[in-house]
């Protein structure tokens, strides 16, 4: 056979030519220009990143007849028996079909001999994580001090198999995943001198597919070249002869979901399960697609975690812009959730149907901060008084949200929240107040806007903090000294106290610039014993409370419990 595959033409020959490991190629060329090379090294990474490669290549460069030089000549006798791979003194062991105790062994013994042509006597086994532990135990003196004429070169994916006493005596050099741009860049220039066009969208296709694999994206491009009938390929004949999505697709399936179509998603879902593109390959898709939405919200459109085309960059996002990262996490969430269920699942169309529909009901819309606002302000405008028999409520301002202690800083789901609108009507039905029994709380009289009184300061923070204000309004107020002034609230809940602790700098410094006084809050617990008939009818008024339909909505709004009575 005269034809070569891309992978083996136009494999590396220097160090200068290997992709996208120049932290490796830079120390090895320094280590051999300073004379200061190991005899054990060890290089370990994901596949096809260059492991093979740079071991020939350093092995060519300790033998070159001018070497050793970081930059072989590749034309002398010992250069080119290495390349074609018949140098009597470096062996190629393969560490999966080589790994038993004997091999180790004869190796061991082998190495006493001196080259026979070559300065160096040099040994690289691949996936060396395959030996068994007998032959690594029989390697490991031979290891730590071979004779003067003899290298070790190591190469492994998984460097987790490796025993620690091998590690120890060697140099280790990690390989990184290619990135795509590299890749993509590389399969252009082999296009070039191949004397084939494909247009930038497809080799960046490939260079997706490939993961980081210099090796996988050569595969690939192979196959597209070797099926090609004209020296042009349309992208459209890319992803027909490899079997892949377009990008497209997933763009399109993203934007149904931020849109609610459902309509628009079952018919993407049909149109691939029609093409014969296989299912589960999509929905693996769809997560590290949304996966790298997630990554643009968060690190912005330059991130290079991102691992897409800078023009792609653009498109996710302007895709984002008006999303919050929860909603996307929320959504990752339940695609990886339901993984399990999608590859096992026996009507796998139907599954990713049922999954990518249920996506829909999380809205895209109003965070914590913006829910408890209106809430808040929902709560100013409710002045209502609820009686029960023989005993009498008054309410006290506090927002809907200290029913609730919520389980998420941001929730990614948005609901109707009355507003001033709704007031009359919520009037009559939303307990949005906490009834304390035969509690009187003074609401602050409207001093003057300059008074520099306590309650002049409350009805000062009453527009821009009117939680606040509405939870100081409960508190009594003593003046110590001249310098400080002390509130005590009794039995606040956990929410309250939470807010008062996000807000307790903005509150003291506005305090001292309206009053010039210190302020200090104090809570204080007081638990008064109430007769069994109080007991009864607070019971019943707190059931009351907690089972009205607009506070069990609030629980499920929020995923939240009730913690205040």
């Amino acid at each position: 056979m005269s034809y070569q595959v891309l992978a083996i033409k136009y494999r590396p020959q220097t160090f200068d030519d290997v992709v996208g490991q120049p932290h490796v190629t830079t120390t090895l060329t320094n280590a051999i220009s300073s004379d200061r090379v190991a005899h054990a090294l060890l290089f370990t990474g994901p596949r096809g990143t260059g492991k093979t490669t740079i071991a020939r290549i350093l092995a060519r460069a300790m033998n070159c007849k001018k070497g050793p030089t970081p930059f072989p000549c590749n034309t002398c006798k010992i250069c080119t028996d290495i390349i074609e791979g018949h140098c009597t003194d470096v062996f190629e062991i393969d560490g999966a079909s080589n790994n038993s105790v004997d091999q180790i062994r004869d190796l061991r013994e082998n190495v006493t001999y001196m080259p026979s042509s070559a300065p160096y006597k040099i040994y690289i086994i691949d996936e060396v994580h395959m030996l068994s532990t007998a032959a690594f135990n029989a390697l490991l003196k031979t290891l730590e001090e071979p004779p003067d004429h003899v290298m070790f070169i190591f190469a492994t994916t998984e460097v987790h198999k490796i025993p620690i006493t091998i590690l120890s005596r060697c140099q280790r050099h990690d390989l990184g995943r290619i990135s795509l741009p590299l890749i993509s860049g590389h399969l252009q220039m082999l296009c070039s001198r191949e004397g084939f066009n494909i247009e930038a969208q497809s080799l960046d296709l490939i260079a997706q597919e490939a993961d980081g694999s210099i090796r996988d994206a050569l595969s690939l491009l192979d196959r597209i070249l070797s099926s090609a009938k004209t020296l042009k390929i349309e992208h459209q004949t890319v992803l027909d002869g490899l079997g892949i999505l377009d990008r497209q697709i997933l763009h399109d399936t993203s934007a149904a979901i931020f849109k609610k179509n459902g309509a628009q998603l079952i018919e993407i879902i049909e149109n691939i399960n029609d093409s014969g593109i296989d299912l589960k390959k999509y929905y693996s898709d769809l997560i590290v697609h949304f996966r790298n939405l997630n990554v643009i919200k968060i690190c912005g459109k330059d991130s290079p975690n991102a691992h897409i085309t800078d023009s792609e960059k653009e498109i996710f996002f302007q895709a984002t812009a008006m999303l919050s990262s929860s909603f996307i996490n929320t959504v990752l969430q339940i695609l990886l959730d339901e993984e399990s269920m999608i590859k096992y699942s026996s009507h796998t169309k139907i599954a990713i149907e049922m999954v990518l529909l249920r996506l829909l009901q999380i809205n895209p819309g109003a965070q914590i901060d913006q829910i408890i606002s209106k809430l808040d302000g929902l709560a100013n405008q409710i002045n209502s008084t609820v009686s029960y028999s023989d005993h009498k409520f008054e309410p006290v301002q506090e927002s809907a949200a200290n029913f609730l202690d919520t389980k998420n800083n941001d929730i990614p789901v948005e609901r109707d929240i009355p507003t001033a609108n709704h007031a009359p009507a919520v009037r009559e039905a939303l307990p949005v107040h906490v009834y304390h029994a035969s509690q009187d709380v003074e609401k602050p009289q409207k001093d003057a806007p300059h008074e520099k009184t306590w309650p002049g300061f409350l009805n000062r923070i009453e527009q821009t903090l009117p939680f606040m204000f509405v939870l100081l309004s409960k508190g009594v107020a003593q003046e110590k000294n001249t310098n400080e002034i002390i509130v005590e609230l009794k039995d606040c809940s956990s929410f309250d106290k939470n807010r008062l602790e996000t807000k307790k700098n903005e509150l003291k410094k506005a305090c001292k610039d309206f009053l010039g006084k210190d302020l200090t809050i104090k809570i204080v617990s007081e638990n008064k014993p109430l007769t069994e008939n109080k007991k009864k009818k607070e019971i019943k008024a707190r059931q009351a409370a907690f089972n009205h339909p607009l506070v069990v909505e609030a629980q499920k709004m929020f995923n939240g419990e009730i913690i205040n009575y």
